[in-house]
């Protein structure tokens, strides 16, 4: 990938002289055909839109916003602005009004462009008078509202082939962290660092080449799914939009990805899918199934640990792959080589499972904070319970006591708005990362938990609650773990579970989650295994604010919305002196049970 003069529409600019005919982007039209465009349309689109863009008033530095479902014409926007000299400002259509409005105010949006006009509303009255344009990608019936097509569509003359006004030291974008224990801040970042970025990620995963085919289906407001999208551009790979997530599934065939993003969540309910569908099959298939993964797991397990699998064993995941392996990674099309998982720790046991089906799932590790991604599991070079090793151009070292920091020129300077002092930057320019991590010989990261979660009980004992609750997730029906404790002798834990099964036989319910949870925990010292579990079938949602907008943990708020029934737990405890137990909340929305 070359350095196009370090700004983001340059990159566009090179794959477009090199290779203008190739196909660069697919949509979905509304007759369900997939429909191509080049890097010659791509390239057109932005220079037009940067152009429009001008003459309604953006430039350099303007700030204009950009809240729509993924497509084409998000990254055309982006593009565009960037070009025009402007900073953009992605906002997650399926965000909470609040959370928008609050992102528009603090960056005093010039303009923005939406996805179709019924999302103006989530902007609310307030910011929607201080925009100078709307531009919308669907076209509507307010008369004040630009068309997108009309902007992109115009002729490029020769006057205008300095259409490209974006500087490599300019502000690029602004990114807003999870809010996970407060208000989101945000980060400004430029054209340079976003195009260091890409390279990065290029350099990990090599085999990502021009025609690979990647899939856009993650909200483009999230900076993860945008990087891999600027990767497309950096090596000529061909992007799939997918507009509606919950529809992945169902295209994924069809777009035959090379590499797949994703988060944990969306990974253990693609687990649980391919059981139930298995589950589906006559008795003989699903022993055969279940035969070829036995099989497939001890080959995957041989080769992690750096040993050539037997003749028989080689023999039988032939037969394997050939009868059972192959087309249960078909669902995910036929190119697929690796996934890649961010956001939150996987759990091991479904790396594993994964794996013997011949899909490793690579964790990656990256702060907000920090453009370039902090570690990487990369294809051939990956460990399993670790978050990779370092990329390029980040250098780490761990902190007297433990803490993991990141220097480099991917590190931010300073928080949108805020005095540069407090970044958490040391005098040497290593940013503090927040987490406790261990480095391997061999330099693969090993994260032991966040320093704001982990918690000491009334024994002395320090508690990383993630690791216990990877190993609660395994349990079945339960979608959410959460563990509390501090202060008290032994942590506690909130299991939340779906409606089905909490509308089944509760006695039952907690039997079998208390006999899963006995299993999963047994290599656990007896601190860290909780003293008991509640059992819920409230989901956490964003709306309800348990939840970040990329589905992280909002512990503060979980531990006070559900402070009545942890309180009630924690009374039980007390009252059982030590003997099992099984009760019920006063409201009967809960369910407590020992272990």
């Amino acid at each position: 990938m070359e350095s196009a003069g370090w700004t983001v529409p340059g990159l566009l600019c090179v794959r477009n002289s090199a290779n203008p005919d190739d196909v660069a982007l697919w949509q979905m039209a509304a007759d369900g055909k997939w429909l191509a465009s080049t890097w010659g349309d791509y390239h057109k689109a932005v220079a037009s839109l940067a152009i429009g863009l001008r003459t309604l008033g953006v430039a350099q530095g303007h700030r204009v916003g950009i809240m729509a479902a993924s497509c084409k014409e998000w990254d055309y926007a982006q593009l565009g602005i960037l070009a025009a000299g402007g900073v953009a400002i992605g906002l997650d259509p399926y965000g909470l009004d609040e959370h928008i409005q609050e992102i528009a105010r603090r960056c005093d949006l010039t303009g923005i462009v939406v996805g179709n006009q019924a999302l103006l509303d989530k902007l609310g009255s307030e910011v929607r008078k201080n925009l100078r344009f709307v531009v919308s990608i669907e076209t509507g019936s307010e008369p004040d509202v630009i068309a997108l097509d009309s902007l992109v569509s115009q002729n490029v003359d020769d006057k205008d082939k300095d259409w490209n006004h974006a500087q490599p030291d300019a502000v690029a974008t602004i990114i807003f962290t999870s809010g996970t224990t407060g208000a989101p801040k945000g980060i400004e970042y430029s054209h340079r660092q976003m195009c260091l970025a890409t390279a990065s990620v290029l350099a990990a995963f090599s085999d990502i080449r021009a025609g690979s085919h990647l899939a856009c289906w993650l909200p483009l407001s999230n900076l993860f799914q945008r990087m891999i999208n600027l990767c497309a551009i950096g090596c000529g790979a061909q992007t799939f939009y997918v507009a509606d997530p919950r529809q992945i599934m169902r295209f994924l065939p069809d777009i035959s990805p090379r590499l797949f993003i994703g988060v944990p969540r969306f990974y253990e309910k693609l687990y649980v899918g391919i059981q139930e569908a298995l589950a589906t099959k006559p008795a003989w298939q699903q022993r055969l199934a279940q035969w070829a993964l036995r099989v497939g797991d001890r080959h995957q397990v041989a080769l992690r640990a750096g040993q050539l699998p037997g003749l028989l064993l080689k023999l039988q995941f032939a037969l394997a792959e050939l009868v059972v392996l192959r087309k249960l990674r078909g669902i995910l099309g036929v190119n697929l080589q690796c996934m890649v998982s961010g956001s939150a720790p996987m759990p091991l046991w479904l790396l594993e499972r994964f794996h013997a089906m011949g899909l490793p799932i690579l964790e990656a590790y990256g702060l907000s904070e920090n453009i370039i991604p902090v570690s990487m599991n990369r294809p051939g070079q990956f460990r399993f319970g670790t978050v990779g090793r370092p990329l390029q151009g980040c250098d780490i070292r761990l902190a007297s006591d433990g803490e993991l920091l990141v220097r480099g020129p991917g590190v931010f300077s300073a928080y949108f708005g805020e005095d540069a002092a407090d970044t958490g930057i040391d005098q040497d320019g290593f940013l503090s990362s927040g987490d406790f991590a261990r480095i391997d010989d061999d330099g693969f990261i090993t994260l032991i938990g966040r320093k704001s979660e982990i918690f000491k009980t009334s024994t002395g004992r320090r508690v990383a609650p993630a690791s216990i609750e990877s190993l609660l997730h395994r349990l079945p029906q339960v979608d959410y773990a959460v563990v509390f404790g501090a202060g008290r002798t032994l942590p506690t834990a909130l299991l939340v579970v779906s409606e089905a099964a909490w509308q089944a036989d509760r006695h039952q319910l907690c039997e079998h989650l208390r006999a899963a949870a006995a299993l999963a925990l047994a290599a656990l010292p007896t601190y860290l295994r909780p003293a008991g579990l509640a059992v819920t079938p409230q989901a956490l949602t964003i709306a309800g604010g348990e939840l970040t907008a990329n589905l992280k943990l909002r512990r503060g708020t979980i531990e006070k919305n559900f402070s009545s029934a942890l309180n009630e737990l924690c009374m039980t405890i007390d009252n059982a002196a030590g003997a099992p137990f099984e009760a019920q909340s006063k409201d009967g929305r809960v369910l407590f049970f020992s272990l």
